[in-house]
């Protein structure tokens, strides 16, 4: 097969066209891989992409995709443990291999510098809503075949979780995330936010979740460990009552971390009710992890978090070590996955059925019901 197929959008007022694509004719050259993907995650930036409501940086012509479970093609002459059939994770955190600094989404972020940008148009442009893509060979996991087999039984697609999985972990993990350590997540029942649930509970945290829907709160109850560890909290939108809820739920003497995990739309000019009343659960020495999407200014009271101690740190995505740490706990069983966790799939599709995967995917942001994009999950 000389072609290939790939969801194409070219400029930003063209729809999603798939296109034919030729295949590359040579081997991939030092530092790159091809891949084959077999399953990556629908979420909301594909339907803004779909839609003309695309606002994120990116080069044109582009293939979406950010990150995905792929079976190796080919490889390059200095890749000395990755082969062709191996099936890996395709992070989508690309990292300039000269100046760490500057970093971009993979088919879906452009980044915040120049640099960045401009290795994402002139070396890495395509994403991973295509039959065949090249990437950074730094990019990928092998995925051990004893995560499929025994006990652990998880299914290759399961796998597509990590995506939003990934984001939590690293700010959990760098907060000093453990057993004997009690966080709160807040909101916590959205896609990222339902994730960092999970994870703590995998790394031995008591958690409290918070949510103004009570019945999204219950989807988390299924979670492993949540019987003895997980602690729900409906919020009402008033930071007194609100902060009362929280550091009852953590048994009086307040939370290590609490994690922000607001989507964009908590964006605005007054700081988010919930953030504030967090901030009041806080034991001393407690740290604050900004792992969202605000795009708005938030405050708070600084005599408050100086007389408590406060750390508050900002983090973007995760680190490398963060994914093979991650790939472990699932190998090691401290992480469980597909419907043992909630995450069950609503429908998976090929890229001719991109449409169609659009409208079974709908708005949904919370917890569970994803719906996957398949362009070979037949490889």
């Amino acid at each position: 097969m000389s072609t290939y197929k790939a969801l194409v959008k070219s400029s930003p007022s063209s729809p999603l066209v798939l296109q034919t694509l030729p295949l590359p004719t040579s081997p991939p050259p030092p530092g790159t891989i091809y891949i084959h993907p077999l399953y990556t995650n629908l979420t909301s930036y594909a339907r803004a992409a779909a839609n003309n409501a695309y606002s994120y940086p990116v080069s044109y012509p582009f293939v979406p995709g950010h990150c995905c479970v792929a079976r190796v093609s080919a490889v390059p002459a200095d890749a000395v443990s990755l082969k062709p059939g191996d099936l890996v994770w395709v992070d989508s955190v690309v990292t300039a291999r000269d100046d760490p600094s500057a970093q971009f989404l993979l088919g879906f972020f452009g980044g915040a510098s120049n640099a960045a940008q401009g290795l994402m148009r002139d070396v890495w442009r395509d994403g991973c809503f295509a039959e065949h893509v090249a990437v950074p060979l730094e990019n990928c996991f092998v995925l051990p075949g004893e995560l499929f087999e025994g006990g652990r039984g998880h299914a290759v697609r399961d796998m597509a979780a990590l995506s939003f999985l990934l984001v939590g972990y690293a700010g959990l993990e760098e907060a000093g995330v453990g057993a004997g350590t009690t966080v709160i997540v807040a909101p916590a029942t959205g896609k990222y936010s339902g994730g960092a649930v999970l994870v703590a509970l995998a790394m031995g945290a008591k958690v409290v979740a918070a949510s103004r829907s009570a019945e999204k709160l219950k989807l988390l109850e299924q979670f492993p460990g949540a019987v003895e560890r997980l602690f729900t909290v409906e919020l009402k939108g008033s930071v007194d009552a609100d902060a009362a809820a929280l550091l009852a739920a953590t048994g009086g003497k307040g939370a290590h971390v609490f994690m922000d995990v607001s989507p964009p739309a908590a964006s605005g000019p007054d700081t988010p009710t919930h953030f504030t009343a967090a901030l009041r659960a806080l034991r001393r020495n407690a740290r604050v992890v900004l792992s969202g999407g605000i795009q708005s200014d938030i405050s708070f009271n600084y005599i408050e978090a100086m007389i408590r101690n406060l750390t508050v740190k900002g983090k973007f995505m995760y680190e490398r070590e963060h994914v093979q740490r991650m790939i472990e706990m699932i190998e090691n069983g401290n992480l469980v996955l597909g419907e043992r966790a909630g995450l069950t799939v609503k429908g998976v599709f090929g890229l001719r059925d991109f449409e169609k995967a659009l409208e079974v995917e709908g708005t949904s942001e919370w917890w569970g019901e994803d719906v996957l994009l398949a362009p070979c999950a037949n490889k």
